[in-house]
Parts: C-alpha cells; sequence; structure tokens
C-alpha cells in the first residue's frame, strides 16, 4: 500500500564462533543450526552503546523491546555526529 514500506529486517548478528574470521570466510547461513550458540542478535543496549552514547544511558521502563531495537536504530552514532558538527561549526 501507498506511504507504507514493509522489510525484513537483516538484523546486527554478533558471532562468537571459533575458526576464521568472518571477514576471511563468509557466514554459511545454509544451515544455522550448525552455528546454535555462536551467534545472537546484539541487544538494543549493546547497539546503543556502539553507537556511542554513554554507559549511563538507560531506555526509558516503559519502552518493549521492538521499540528499543527500533530507537537504536534510527539514531545517529554520536561520534559522528560531534565530528561533522565540529568541522561545520569551524
Amino acid at each position: 500500500s501507498y506511504g507504507k514500506v514493509f522489510h525484513k529486517s537483516s538484523g546486527s548478528l554478533f558471532y562468537s564462533g571459533d575458526g576464521p574470521a568472518l571477514a576471511e570466510q563468509p557466514l554459511d547461513r545454509s544451515d544455522m543450526r550448525a552455528h546454535l550458540g555462536r551467534i545472537r542478535l546484539f541487544t538494543p543496549r549493546e547497539l546503543v552503546r556502539l553507537l556511542g552514547f554513554p554507559a549511563r544511558f538507560r531506555f526509558p521502563a516503559d519502552v518493549d523491546m521492538r521499540h528499543r531495537y527500533k530507537l537504536a536504530g534510527n539514531s545517529l552514532s554520536v561520534y559522528v555526529a560531534s565530528a561533522l558538527l565540529a568541522h561545520l561549526l569551524r
């Protein structure tokens, strides 16, 4: 329908498996059961920390997990935003 975008997110995966780095050998997604216990989604808290939010940052208690992922996905990297503003305001 017009004005709506439907997509399936790939998610942000964290791989903690043994063996070669994923950059050297891409993750074989044909049988994900082979990676059981070694792949998981980043938590919203991990995502905002990667984006540069301070350690004391907390989502409001009444925000459910789905919306926490959405909020993290729609945010800007603190590091990138501060560098851009510093450059623009010189």
